[in-house]
């Protein structure tokens, strides 16, 4: 396997020909080069207006293995890179004269010039002391300020303040406003802090950008002098401030609109499945309209509960519950991350907190008088390498400034070597830390009906299935390369990381089983194209099993954490309304994990959908979506064609009377010969089995139309 340097630090300072100083970091969030390797590089701040408050930030974007697929190749979604952008104000952190005194929570500066609010700030020298967590909550005035927490002491004459520089979150311009770059014919499409909704500049700012093929294509994509419009007036940025930006960029897949089914039919081998209520058959998700949960109606969503759970859902046949129609089902456009957070990706998200913030986001101890640590492996909260997560800071850290995290799976000191695992998936992750994750890059949790949408698609379920539709799977047992970026297993036929191999005794990199020319089986890969949805580490998920969960409204996040009220140890959660907070009955794992059995893979299996998994644990780790901004407008479909065939042959099935592009969905073992995406299709039918289609636009397909065919015996 051949990769590139996937990390690439790049800094470009004053441009003279505006007002604008920009202080440039491009940190990126890469895979390696059989997986993606999406690449940044050549930022720059531009066209600055300073009547509108606008500038532009550009740069270059490239990956490999990009796709894009109409209905017609029978997967009808494409793969987009979610670009969004993180900015600090001021070129150094925040000194004040020795002049400062305070009353109450107002202190008095010689000059507020250089403070934001959401600063961490500290009594340097002389009299006073602030509380611990004490944050900027307001400017009040050019000499003054507000602090969230009174002073432990008053400040007096000769206390001196400091603070320290934080990153925020850019808003950006709507789809229109940014300017496409030369190279591949790219499309740009805004992600809104409410998608759906009318842009607003202020009030519906776009978080990120998705940016992905125009046309039906397959192969690298680049772009160069690509360029997003950034609203810094709306940031409270002023026109002469000093600014550092970082772009970051995620690989992501659009999984298109439109019906599938929960649980795959299969025995109770797999446990707590969802089911129609009526039957063991797996359950159909026609929209986003509520459902009912338990009961015993067809219509009606249950399980089978009783069989081996963890933690069992609070509903079962005979007591009923409501999921509202907020809570996303799967039936409406999602993006999801191609892969779970890696190590370097987490790395970068901590390296972007404040010091209280990563406090919480740690297991060491790291609060803001800590200078010395023993238990340099953070997230594990340990001396040495646990579980292959390499993620880690210094012995000797200074004390109130943001510490810096950094990758040495090989464990001599130096961070970011070849072999320092930055592409492993990140595991030791709560539900908390894989939650502030996804909302301080603008994404939200994916839900348990969403993952077995994201698994197996629009299909029909296949019993007892993984996440690649089928039932084979083979444990990588080795690992060659260790910790670098084309980390994999040669183990024959190996697709997927359970079992607790020997060899492989923690996650491996993401993608690992993906290359040029494999198929979805021995990639591990989900109908999409989504990887490792099966095995690896567990997907936290929002549970339809739990009250807290089903409150779930799919709110995204808007790239800022707690970092203002009295309890410190909330600083650096998520601070989303409706999100399952921490500790609380609403999230759940599913998917499996490196230390797992088989059976805990399968997409149907529910075994840990309710667990709370508030502690952090060596087999956790996560991803995140975000809900498309369209809807499919398609009305019903009608079907004709004979709805029993006397023998295995060949038929045509026309639809018509809603649009002129049609997405067919045939049974399990049926082959469509010719006519996916348009009107009349040619099968070869081997078995009884429903034939579905409807009508679809480039979000997804609408309402289904479908004929039960029965296939008769000569």
């Amino acid at each position: 396997m051949s990769c590139r340097n996937p990390y690439k630090l790049e800094n470009y300072l004053r441009n003279p020909l505006y007002s604008l100083l920009t202080v440039l970091v491009v940190i990126l969030f890469s895979q390696q080069a059989q997986a993606g390797n999406i690449q940044l590089s050549n930022v720059t701040l531009l066209n600055q207006d300073t009547t509108t408050g606008v500038s532009f930030v550009q740069f270059d974007l490239s990956w490999e293995n990009s796709w894009r697929y109409s209905a017609a190749s029978d997967i009808n979604n494409h793969d987009a890179a979610w670009v969004f952008v993180k900015f600090r104000v001021g070129g150094s952190d925040y000194t004040s004269a020795s002049s400062a005194s305070s009353t109450g929570t107002v202190v008095t500066v010689n000059t507020t010039a250089g403070l934001r609010v959401g600063m961490p700030v500290w009594v340097n020298s002389g009299t006073g002391a602030f509380a611990a967590g004490s944050v900027v909550r307001a400017i009040l005035s050019a000499t003054q300020f507000e602090v969230n927490l009174s002073p432990v002491t008053p400040l007096s004459a000769g206390a001196v303040v400091g603070a320290s520089r934080i990153w925020e979150h850019a808003w950006l311009g709507n789809s229109a406003d940014h300017i496409a770059g030369s190279g591949t014919s790219a499309q740009y499409e805004t992600g809104l802090q409410t998608p759906g909704a009318a842009f607003d500049s202020a009030a519906n700012p776009g978080m990120g950008v998705f940016i992905y093929r125009s046309g039906e294509g397959y192969g690298s994509f680049s772009i160069s002098n690509a360029q997003l419009r950034w609203n810094y007036r709306l940031n409270q940025v002023g026109h002469d401030d000093v600014v550092e930006i970082r772009l970051f960029a995620l690989e992501m897949v659009y999984v298109p609109e439109g019906t599938f089914f929960a649980g795959d039919g299969s025995s109770n081998t797999v446990r707590g499945q969802f089911r129609d209520a009526a039957a063991n058959t797996p359950f159909q998700l026609l929209s986003e309209d509520s459902v009912t949960l338990g009961g015993t109606l067809a219509g009606q969503l249950a399980n089978n509960n009783a069989d081996g759970m963890t933690t069992p859902d609070d509903y079962n046949n005979s007591t009923t519950q409501g999921l509202p129609a907020g809570f996303p089902k799967g039936f409406a456009a999602f993006y999801s991350m191609k892969y779970e957070i890696s190590q370097q990706q987490h790395v970068d998200f901590l390296n972007s907190l404040n010091r209280l913030q990563q406090n919480t986001r740690t297991a060491t101890a790291l609060d803001a008088t800590t200078t010395s640590v023993t238990n340099r492996y953070v997230m594990s909260n340990s001396s040495s390498i646990a579980a292959r997560n390499g993620i880690r800071c210094d012995g000797t850290v200074a004390a109130q400034l943001p510490i810096r995290f950094y990758c040495d799976l090989n464990g001599n000191g130096t961070g970011s070597e070849a072999s320092d695992g930055q592409f492993i998936a990140a595991n030791w992750l709560n539900w908390a830390d894989v939650a502030a994750y996804l909302d301080w890059s603008a994404l939200r949790p994916m839900t348990e009906l969403e993952y077995e949408k994201a698994a197996r698609g629009q299909r029909e379920p296949v019993a007892n299935a993984f996440a690649w539709s089928r039932t084979d799977i083979t444990a990588a047992d080795n690992i060659t390369n260790g910790g670098q970026a084309d980390e994999y297993s040669n183990t024959a036929a190996a697709n997927a990381v359970f079992g607790n191999t020997a060899q492989v005794q923690g996650p491996l990199r993401t993608g690992s089983f993906a290359g040029d020319s494999t198929s979805r089986s021995e990639s591990g890969g989900s109908l999409w194209g989504i990887m490792e949805l099966s095995g690896n580490v567990y997907e936290q998920l929002v549970s339809t099993g739990q009250p807290f969960g089903r409150g779930f409204t799919g709110l995204h996040g808007n790239g800022a954490l707690l970092n203002d009220t009295t309890d410190v140890t909330v600083y650096g959660n998520a601070d989303v309304n409706a999100w399952p907070a921490a500790g609380t009955a609403g999230q759940g794992l599913r998917g499996g994990s490196w230390s797992d059995d088989a059976n805990s893979l399968r997409v149907a299996d529910r075994q840990r959908a309710a667990d709370t998994a508030a502690s952090r644990s060596n087999l956790a780790g996560g991803r995140g979506v975000r809900t498309a901004g369209c809807t499919a407008a398609a009305g019903t479909v009608l079907l004709s064609g004979d709805a029993t065939l006397i023998a295995i042959d060949r038929s045509t099935y026309t639809a018509s009377g809603a649009g002129s592009a049609y997405w067919w969905i045939v049974p399990n073992g049926w082959e469509i010969i010719s006519g996916q995406g348009t009107a009349t299709i040619e099968v070869y039918a081997s078995q009884s089995g429903l034939l579905r289609v409807a009508a679809f636009n480039a979000c997804g397909s609408g309402p289904e139309t479908s004929l039960f065919i029965t296939l008769a015996a000569e």
